[in-house]
């Protein structure tokens, strides 16, 4: 059995697993790991959940290859996008924050897996790999493919990400149920005259705040109903959510909102 060996290494693997092997294999061997997070998954389903006992043991045979490596196990749910993008998404982050370099699969865990790990690659500039097998295997192997054709180094596409200001609002909304109802200037007040940098007049703020809200409609994080004249309802979306959610681990590791996003 071939080991593969860490010389200094300061390569991070997160792999979504599934029932592939090779596949992983040629990139660790590539790419040899200091660290590598397994994720794993929980459902109610008993179809996924023999799915799931599958994966562990070809995630023990993997790991028998980098007796060097540190393993993590990370368990999330098995169709909970938010979930699974958040996970990746903190990751990628605190190891690129410690200096290390992120390698992500993408060609062998559940397609939820895989479009989550994705988009928290493009938003965070993670080389991503898919690798195309040489040849699948019939039903019922306990693995789906053999070999590896090719190595593709997958596009991290533009992802929106708020201004600062647009994401101290969404983090309000967030940590308050996801509602807020008033009027331009109480939502000034709201977030603090502080959140609009070197805007230092409440007039010029209302004038900011009502921009930073229209930019957030129309990029879909929240939903704007009227009450008055001059009250809004305004809700988060799930997207939003999302969003504000991504923020916060950006916030508690000390990363700006410009130096993340592929642009």
């Amino acid at each position: 059995m071939m080991l593969i060996l860490i010389i200094m290494s300061n390569f991070v693997h997160i792999i979504p697993l599934g029932l592939e092997k090779d596949r992983n294999i040629y990139l660790l061997k590539e790419y040899p790991p200091s660290k590598v997070y397994f994720l794993t998954y929980t459902s109610k389903s008993k179809d996924e959940m023999d799915y799931i006992d599958l994966v562990e043991d070809i995630k023990d045979e993997m790991e028998s290859l980098m007796p060097l490596a540190e393993k993590k196990l990370v368990t999330v749910s098995y169709e909970d996008f938010e979930e699974i993008f958040i996970t990746v998404f903190e990751i990628m982050i605190k190891e690129k924050q410690a200096g290390n370099e992120v390698i992500m699969h993408v060609h062998s865990g559940p397609r939820m897996a895989d479009f989550a790990a994705w988009l928290a690659a493009s938003i965070t500039n993670t080389k991503t790999y898919y690798l195309r097998a040489a040849h699948y295997l019939p039903k019922g192997e306990k693995v789906t493919s053999a070999g590896v054709l090719k190595v593709i180094d997958l596009l991290r596409v533009p992802v929106i990400i708020p201004t600062q200001l647009q994401a101290y609002f969404l983090e309000y909304l967030s940590d308050n149920k996801g509602v807020i109802t008033g009027s331009l200037r109480s939502f000034v007040n709201k977030l603090g005259m502080e959140k609009f940098g070197k805007i230092k007049s409440i007039n010029s703020a209302i004038v900011s705040m009502s921009h930073c809200i229209r930019e957030l409609k129309r990029e879909q994080f929240i939903v704007i109903k009227g009450v008055s004249r001059k009250r809004q309802r305004i809700e988060i979306t799930d997207l939003g959510r999302l969003t504000a959610r991504a923020y916060k681990i950006l916030k508690e590791n000390k990363v700006s909102l410009s130096s993340i996003s592929v642009r």
